[in-house]
């Protein structure tokens, strides 16, 4: 099943390097539009406590998870760290959309990029950055940040790297760039992101 051309369905892929505060956003867009649901990507990792299956992920053994991939169900997937992998299913995010769903997703950019050229007419991405100038500010803000939430030495270094090569030169690529220098802030223009797209795709829904 794919979506028709101009379909009102939507996924909102947040992107941005770790520290910029997409998962924070992103739960505040779902409390504040019940209509938006999270993206349940498919992962091998085990299920948190406060997680519940189907909702954040498909949990999923690793053999199952291999099976998807031959099987050709996931759009996209990676092994983030050893032995633990996550990929976007298929058939989920085509029946949510050809529903007319809105979805929401916190998605790396390999991942962002192939849900973009594979549902370009519903797909809307939202990078989330930080403050700064230049790209060594906003890289030292995302330090600080790191730093205070106590992340280990040899993660923040990587996902410095990461943000530097990958994360924050894509936001060309994005179709809004938020700042997040105040949370409350970030999440309000995120809103009115959110808003003004699922307006614009109900307009076309109605359409005869």
């Amino acid at each position: 099943m794919t979506p028709r051309e101009n379909h009102p369905g939507v996924v909102f892929v947040m992107i941005g390097p770790g520290g910029a505060g997409k998962n924070a956003i992103m739960k505040a867009i779902m409390a504040a539009f019940p209509a938006v649901r999270q993206l349940a990507t498919a992962t091998t990792r085990p299920m948190r406590a406060d997680e519940r299956q189907g909702r954040e992920h498909l949990f999923v053994s690793e053999a199952r998870f291999r099976s998807m991939i031959q099987h050709d169900e996931l759009l996209e997937h990676q092994e983030v760290t050893p032995g633990k992998y996550y990929g976007i299913p298929r058939r989920t995010v085509d029946e949510s959309l050809a529903a007319g769903a809105a979805l929401i997703a916190d998605i790396e950019v390999l991942g962002a990029m192939q849900l973009a050229a594979a549902y370009p007419d519903n797909v809307v991405q939202i990078f989330i950055t930080v403050p700064g100038g230049d790209v060594a500010e906003q890289l030292s803000v995302l330090r600080k940040r790191m730093r205070a939430r106590a992340d280990a030495a040899t993660d923040i270094e990587q996902r410095l790297e990461r943000a530097r090569t990958l994360e924050l030169p894509y936001q060309r690529r994005c179709d809004y760039i938020v700042v997040n220098d105040d949370l409350a802030r970030a999440i309000m223009n995120t809103s009115t992101i959110v808003r003004r797209e699922m307006n614009q795709r109900r307009k076309q829904g109605e359409r005869p």
